[in-house]
């Protein structure tokens, strides 16, 4: 059941200025949890802050649970909107305890049973009499996702939720998230610049670059079937073979180019193999990276990028042929 709906909003600083949003449409279903990712200057956090009332679109619509924030003639302010908006800095009061901070949204405090049980699923029960300077990173995380759940609110924002967080501390706390989120049944938009944060949290994807949306689909969807060569490469390394040498291939692109289509494929999709279509050259290089080597294969016609785990020998110099094996 669709909760919320973006239609067609931008939003430009100055006429000289590229427009900071661009005629961006998409839909979010109750449940939902929702990721905008993009490099820097893509927008994306603009257009939450638009969804939160803290900016004002040019042009568009924003729809909430079929009540409209913004339109021509609407706008409702920030603490009107049923949103809870978590900051990348969280925002917690140095002078109040975890309880007194977790408490001190609207209508918060008038469920002690609701506020209790979040506690509990956020696992940062026992911590409710500590300052946040006498808790981790991560359960100051916690604490500012449970004061903004305790309100109830239709739509949780959030802003890099896991930017601060050590490589360490990230994995663990990104799973209690998810799993807090989906006992709460919370819909969710959040804005993240880390791929690996939002293919694991996300149901869907909006990938944004130079305002606009310019793909959206599952984790799945966007990383085997990118629509351009610049979401491939969000994704990390790519090879973008020429369509010709890939003949029969289900998905291709346009060319940056415009020479024509390439076919990206990861460098985890090539194997040890003569299966034709098949690709032979010089390894130029092997790097060690732990679960697999890094190989750089110079062919006739260009280079690879090749992940591999086959436990073969194999040094620069050496000749190599691989085929890929491609999603249907």
């Amino acid at each position: 059941m669709k909760l919320l709906s973006i239609q067609n909003i931008s939003k430009q600083y100055t006429a000289n200025d590229a427009p900071a949003v661009n005629g961006v449409s998409f839909e979010c279903e109750r449940g939902e949890i929702v990721a905008l990712i993009g490099g820097s200057g893509s927008g994306k956090t603009t257009l939450l802050r638009i969804i939160a009332g803290l900016e004002t679109p040019d042009t568009g619509e924003v729809v909430l649970d079929e009540k409209p924030l913004n339109s021509p003639s609407v706008f409702v302010p920030p603490e009107k909107r049923d949103c809870g908006l978590v900051f990348q800095d969280y925002a917690l009061f140095p002078n109040k305890t975890v309880q007194q901070n977790i408490t001190f949204g609207k209508g918060a405090a008038d469920d002690p049973k609701q506020v209790k049980r979040l506690i509990e699923l956020a696992g940062i029960g026992g911590l409710e009499q500590r300052f946040p300077h006498e808790i981790s990173g991560g359960q100051q995380q916690r604490v500012a996702l449970v004061r903004a759940l305790a309100t109830r609110p239709t739509l949780l924002l959030l802003d890099e939720p896991l930017s601060h967080l050590d490589p360490e501390l990230r994995d663990s706390v990104r799973t209690e998230l998810l799993k807090l989120f989906r006992e709460t049944d919370t819909t969710v938009l959040f804005v993240s610049h880390d791929i690996e944060d939002a293919m694991a949290m996300a149901d869907r994807m909006v990938v944004m670059r130079e305002g606009a949306a310019e793909q959206i689909g599952t984790p799945g969807e966007v990383y085997d079937r990118p629509v351009s060569q610049h979401v491939a490469r969000l994704f990390g390394k790519t090879n973008f073979i020429p369509a010709g040498l890939l003949p029969n291939t289900p998905h291709s692109i346009p060319s940056e180019n415009g020479t024509g289509r390439v076919v990206p494929v990861r460098p985890h999709q090539w194997r040890v193999s003569d299966r034709s279509p098949a690709f032979s050259g010089t390894v130029q290089s092997v790097t060690n990276r732990g679960s697999h080597r890094e190989v750089t294969l110079a062919t006739e016609h260009l280079a690879l990028t090749i992940h591999l785990t086959e436990q073969i020998v194999i040094n620069t110099g050496d000749a190599l042929t691989v085929s890929c094996a491609l999603p249907d």
